[in-house]
């Protein structure tokens, strides 16, 4: 019921606000009556908790007793002579916490199951007990605090039964196991299981099917029917059918063929959909991790169109739990063990809706070897626990939380858009800093957020040296300290776009470059910055390619916590690559190189930057293999190695004078450019990162005339992207405006002026403590001095209310007057951001239509 606080007038609702609810934004009413603002929050992972040192194999799994509000995590104990063993976790926030190892079985054990029986509130295990005769072995286990007591074994098979799996039925309160016995070719079987205190009896074994099926999977759904999935040993290829509990015994019916080679994984039900997912690996498509949606009618059941889940190949290692559905982001969190990407443990949501499934961005939540990977639902606090073999750290079993990606925004749940006030400042343009007088050859520049300082690289063009300098922020400009030689010989290749990055992990700058005094190499050095006196030291100087390397640029990955050069590599055809750097004290180690692009990049217009919200850098660059298109590709760190996806083009003319930056708001990736196809124009396009793919929406002129030396920065506080450039239309006078993201394109402000004079090689970064984007250039009408100018971007102002106090709200038929900067007669869509924009997200919610800059007719 909603909770309304007096009576409507003039098209205003009052209701009790649910959290910080600001003016001017689209609210939505929750299931209690309350109100919100629109919200999404990222995908995240907590600390990382280990709970068995040694060997451990997680081919059990875990599971969730929603009576005890614990997860119980069952595993082979290689420390202790494989013993099956079992653990209890407590989940608290984003952390874990665990009690005391208990074994369940003192003999060596394998391919087990778990699941709860909600009727009894007990855990259920099932496995082979290989030390003793391989005969299948179940026990009932009772959670008490944090620990686990288990009653006697109960053998349920003696043939040898392999892929034990154990599910719970709440409709009749039974567990249903299922395996296979014997010796190749397998034979099927299920048996049906009454707990009873801490013991179980099973009834009659059934036969799953006449085909001998491999490592079959099964799931209830809400009807108490078992979903059941395997590989057909006659064929190959993938089945599915359902069975139906009567007593102690199950019957199925007629099997679904999958209509591939395939080896069934996984299966979870989605019981607000009610729908069953089928995980499996693609054996035709080198074992690619697969997802389809199977729908039950009866006995019967169909399929959907199947779905990679991974863009790689060979990502079969998914465990006996490993993908879970989560009730609260309605997604299935599906974790597994990325071949193709250095084997790291990654995290991915899937939704369903209908028969068709949309993948949820990739989290890594372990960058080395892991195996053995889990998951389970915690219903209380709304978090998927992810367990799994750490193999490089001594091959220790671990454990974290991890929190889905969520949005509260549905098709029918936006009532109209909060009153109060909202004020706009405009941007301003502050104080120019003279940086180094005379003439200059190219400069980059980094914000160190440890000494909260600008660091300036550049071309001395006084004698070509690689030099770096240290400024301090103010509204008056920045002071600068004494720069400070990095490279004393002819220094290249200060690529304005990213020629130095701050590595936050150690507090240190990272400047790359093409050294001419060393045969054109490569080369990295790691700087320090003394805030006391706005000095800089450097390590020693690292060779990273020991070839004619030309347009070097770096990127800090700080889910990896490395740096990413990208290249081009002049002395092997000016091919695009890239190498990652670690920093240690003021020295750099690197990887191996790798290739991301065989055709020509040997231009300046090579760029990139870190995808915060995904962990992935992206790479742009001209391809003068391909007529000098525009391309980007999405490179993953991990360790010491970087792996890529498929180049995507997205821009079929000559690309030129570029830039690329994130927008930490949106999740987007916004990339600059003067298109040389189209008179040189400034234009920009909006990319999406989704795995190791990215995807484009459609390029915007910004700049209706030549823009060169183009350089954009996003500002989180002004949520902008401000773009300089230098105006061919303005006599090569340095000019600005802003790009505001929407959905997958932007909008453009006026351009203002930022200097009077050439300027040329513009270099901007945003400074979060003072809230300015500095941008560094060169002044060409006065000496070619290198200088600096800082820049607030337009920002709003909003009245926020409490959580608890009374909103007011302009619903549907009303105006809202509290807007800025709409376009009359254009429909707004409410964004699952809390904005509003003129193209639909998804779900398409209309917010209304403008009538003018500041009133929006809601939702007409």
């Amino acid at each position: 019921m909603l909770r309304r606080i007096g009576a409507e007038e003039g098209g205003e609702l009052k209701a009790i606000a649910s959290g910080t609810l600001p003016s001017g934004r689209p609210v939505v009413v929750n299931a209690d009556g309350t109100v919100s603002v629109v919200a999404a929050t990222s995908s995240s992972v907590g600390s990382t908790v280990t709970y068995n040192s040694g060997s451990t194999e997680s081919k059990i799994g875990a599971a969730y007793d929603s009576n005890s509000n614990k997860v119980v995590i069952a595993y082979k104990d290689g420390a202790n002579s494989n013993y099956g063993t079992a653990i209890v976790g407590t989940v608290s926030g984003t952390s874990i916490s665990f009690g005391t190892e208990v074994v369940f079985l003192s003999s060596n054990n394998d391919d087990g199951g778990i699941c709860f029986d909600s009727t009894n509130n007990k855990i259920v295990i099932t496995t082979k007990d290989t030390g003793s005769g391989n005969d299948g072995k179940a026990f009932v286990g009772t959670v008490s605090g944090t620990s686990i007591s288990f009653g006697s074994a109960v053998t349920y098979e003696t043939n040898n039964p392999g892929h034990n799996r154990v599910e719970f039925d709440s409709v009749s309160g039974k567990v249903a196991v299922i395996y296979t016995e014997g010796s190749s070719p397998y034979q099927g079987r299920c048996r049906i299981g009454t707990v009873s205190g801490t013991s179980i009896s099973f009834g009659t074994e059934a036969n799953l099917t006449s085909s001998r099926p491999t490592g079959p999977a099964g799931v209830f759904n809400s009807d108490g029917k078992l979903v059941l999935s395997f590989r057909d040993y006659t064929n190959s290829l993938g089945k599915v059918m359902v069975g139906t509990i009567s007593g102690t015994s199950i019957s199925f019916g007629s099997e679904t063929s999958l209509g591939v080679n395939c080896d069934p994984k996984v299966m979870v039900y989605d019981s607000s959909n009610d729908k069953v997912l089928i995980l499996y690996a693609d054996i035709s498509s080198s074992e690619a991790l697969t997802g389809v949606v199977a729908t039950v009618s009866g006995t019967s059941v169909s399929v959907g169109t199947a779905v990679r889940i991974n863009g790689s190949s060979n990502q079969s290692d998914l465990y006996v739990n490993g993908a879970s559905y989560n009730a609260s982001s309605g997604t299935i969190v599906t974790a597994f063990r990325d071949r193709d990407n250095s084997n790291q443990g990654t995290v991915v949501d899937i939704t369903i809706s209908g028969t068709s499934l949309t993948v949820g961005s990739e989290t890594v939540f372990e960058t080395g070897d892991t195996r053995f990977i889990n998951t389970a639902y915690d219903s209380t606090a709304e978090k998927t626990v992810i367990n799994f073999r750490d193999v490089d750290d001594s091959e220790n079993g671990k454990a974290l939380v991890y929190t889905s990606a969520s949005e509260n925004l549905t098709s029918e749940n936006y009532i109209g858009m909060s009153r109060g006030v909202v004020s706009e400042s405009a941007l301003s343009i502050g104080a120019t800093s003279v940086v180094n007088t005379g003439t200059n050859g190219g400069q980059a520049i980094a914000y160190d957020t440890n000494s909260n300082r600008v660091v300036i690289a550049y071309r001395d063009n006084s004698n070509y040296y690689g030099k770096a300098v240290v400024g301090t922020v103010s509204g008056s400009g920045i002071t600068f300290g004494t720069p400070a030689t990095f490279n004393a010989a002819t220094t290249i290749g200060m690529q304005p776009s990213h020629g130095i990055a701050f590595d936050s992990s150690n507090n240190k700058v990272v400047i790359v470059y093409k050294d001419n005094g060393n045969s054109s190499y490569g080369t990295a050095i790691v700087g320090t910055v003394d805030p006391s006196d706005n000095s800089i030291s450097f390590g020693s100087e690292a060779v990273f390619e020991s070839a004619h390397t030309t347009f070097p640029n770096v990127t800090f990955d700080s889910s990896a916590n490395k740096v990413l050069i990208s290249y081009c590599d002049y002395g092997d055809s000016s091919k695009g690559k890239a190498i990652v750097g670690t920093v240690s004290g003021t020295s750099i180690s690197f990887g191996s190189a790798a290739e991301f692009e065989g055709g020509d990049i040997n231009h300046e217009t090579l760029c990139s930057t870190f995808d915060s919200a995904n962990n992935k850098v992206v790479i742009a660059y001209r391809d003068g293999g391909d007529s000098n298109k525009g391309k980007a590709v999405v490179a993953t760190v991990s360790g010491t190695s970087v792996s890529f996806g498929t180049p995507v083009e997205f821009s079929a003319t000559n690309f030129f004078n570029s830039s690329i930056t994130f927008d930490s708001t949106n999740n987007k990736i916004i990339i600059v450019y003067g298109d040389n196809g189209n008179s040189n124009y400034g234009t920009a396009v909006v990319g999406t990162v989704s795995g190791t793919a990215i995807s484009f929406g459609s390029t915007v002129v910004w700049n209706s005339s030549e823009s060169a030396r183009n350089s954009a920065s996003y500002s989180s506080t002004a949520d902008k992207t401000i773009v300089f450039f230098r105006s061919g239309a303005n006599s090569d006078t340095g000019r600005l405006l802003e790009l505001t993201t929407s959905g997958t394109s932007v909008t453009a402000s006026s351009t203002q002026q930022f200097s009077a004079t050439t300027t040329s090689a513009s270099s901007s970064v945003f400074d979060p403590d003072n809230n300015v984007v500095v941008n560094a250039y060169i002044d060409e009408g006065n000496s070619t001095d290198l200088e600096t100018v800082q820049v607030t971007g337009t920002t709003i102002s909003r009245v926020e209310l409490a959580s608890g106090q009374a909103a007011s709200m302009d619903i549907i038929g009303s105006i809202s007057d509290n807007q800025i900067g709409l376009t009359a007669g254009q429909q707004y869509f409410v964004q699952t951001n809390g904005t509003i924009g003129e193209t639909a997200a998804t779900p398409s919610v209309l917010a209304g239509t403008a009538i003018s800059a500041t009133e929006l007719l809601v939702k007409t």
